[in-house]
């Protein structure tokens, strides 16, 4: 019996344990999950997959093209019934003699064909068409790089936030429970006549408040959490206890650098210049009209009157040029729409870059300031914690009313939210300027050197 309970404990024991070695989610494996199940990145991916099988596509018009043919006919046509008789080898000289050539009997013919059209020159409209599928590849391969970029952005963005909504919910939950401390010691005072009910009442009221505070920022948590989960493709009801926030990365080096890092390495800029250059290949794909068309066409052919049958055989073999002379202008109108959409993009990238330059500038600016602002909430935050010290100690003594403590809580809450909001946007703003810059965000959460 003994032994039996002890069994039993430690098959408790281990499974607490086992339960409680759950690690708490890192934001790498967050970032991780993210990858593996937002649906934007599973798009980007089906995306860049089907492109690349358009390249390939593209470069299997180069190759010959085979097609087999079977047809059925049965006809009295003069014309036909002679043709088919001739190529099933049925002709005969008695029975054309003989028979009334122009009212042949009903004929029926099984024709089975194979064809090989082997493209030999297109005016440089193969060639165009296969460089445009590979650079239309390559941009589809950048942006989902770039999406995947995205999601690992905004989903350490949703990492910090709900860090930030669980922190600022435990400095609100401290802060009320300093004020119920406080409640109770002025309930003590009035109790023994030191101070008036209604030093007492204001403290009930200022508690209420701090009551509301505390459910507002549970509400803010739990949209946090719900939020991470959204970007991590989960249930957006699952619970995470997460990691310590890690240090925010380093920046080094002037904004001029990291805008010209932007430049060089943004993912959708590089898609974009992509499909640029696809789009330039575009008027020569127009002016390939105004060149010859030249293939060579193989075709070999079985005639039966019954399927399959082989009773007639022939074979040919032909060169075919073509050459437009004439499309009502629409060759023409075709280059001019294929200048004026490249002029377009163009002025587009243009823009886009400018817009990137922006982008990296804000978040540099942004950066800079939370930097400071940290700082100047730091200091006010441990001068705010002195001066309710002092208040505290002050009203204790019976120098202070009740209002001169509740001004000091609230100076204390607002500083410790202060700092925390600015420490907060400090990680924030430096993994937005790593974003905007093009810096891997991936790799800097999901190798093995991470944190």
């Amino acid at each position: 019996m003994r032994r039996n309970v002890l069994l039993g404990m430690l098959c408790v024991a281990v499974a607490t344990g086992g339960a409680a070695a759950t690690p708490p989610l890192t934001i790498g494996a967050a970032v991780k999950m993210a990858l593996e199940h937002n649906p934007a990145v599973r798009s980007a991916q089906a995306a860049a997959q089907a492109d690349a099988a358009n390249a390939r596509r593209a470069k299997g018009f180069r190759l010959p093209s085979v097609d087999l043919t079977e047809m059925y006919d049965r006809t009295n046509n003069p014309a036909e019934a002679f043709g088919f008789q001739l190529n099933q080898k049925r002709f005969s000289l008695q029975d054309f003699a003989m028979l009334d050539p122009n009212n042949p009997s009903e004929m029926t013919t099984w024709l089975t064909s194979v064809q090989l059209v082997q493209p030999v020159y297109t005016g440089g409209k193969l060639s165009a068409r296969i460089h445009q599928a590979d650079l239309m590849s390559h941009a589809s391969t950048l942006m989902h790089s770039h999406t995947e970029e995205q999601v690992a952005f905004d989903t350490v963005t949703a990492y910090t936030n709900l860090a930030k909504a669980r922190e600022y919910l435990d400095v609100i939950t401290k802060a009320r429970d300093t004020t119920a401390r406080h409640v109770k010691l002025a309930e003590q005072y009035a109790a023994q006549g030191m101070i008036v009910k209604a030093e007492v009442l204001k403290a009930k009221v200022f508690l209420a408040h701090m009551n509301e505070l505390v459910e507002q920022a549970s509400s803010g948590a739990q949209l946090a959490e719900a939020a991470l989960n959204f970007q991590m493709g989960l249930d957006q009801s699952a619970h995470h206890e997460l990691a310590p926030l890690p240090p925010a990365p380093p920046v080094t080096g002037s904004l001029q650098s990291w805008i010209d890092r932007a430049l060089a390495h943004r993912r959708d800029l590089g898609a974009a210049k992509a499909k640029l250059n696809a789009g330039r290949l575009e008027e020569k794909v127009a002016t390939s009209g105004y060149l010859p068309q030249v293939a060579v066409i193989g075709r070999y052919d079985w005639y039966d009157d019954a399927f399959a049958g082989n009773h007639g055989m022939s074979g040919a073999i032909m060169a075919v040029a073509k050459l437009n002379l004439f499309r009502g202008g629409a060759d023409r109108a075709a280059r001019a729409s294929a200048k004026f959409r490249t002029a377009s993009f163009e002025s587009n990238i243009h823009r886009f870059q400018e817009g990137i330059r922006l982008q990296v500038r804000q978040a540099w600016q942004e950066l800079l300031t939370a930097r400071a602002r940290h700082l100047t909430a730091k200091a006010a935050l441990a001068s705010a914690r002195e001066a309710l010290r002092v208040r505290e100690a002050r009203f204790k003594q019976g120098l202070d009313k009740m209002i001169d403590l509740l001004d000091a809580e609230t100076q204390l809450r607002q500083a410790e939210v202060s700092e925390l909001v600015a420490r907060y946007d400090v990680a924030l703003a430096t993994y937005r300027l790593y974003f905007n810059s093009g810096t891997s965000i991936v790799a800097l959460e999901t190798s093995p050197e991470a944190h």
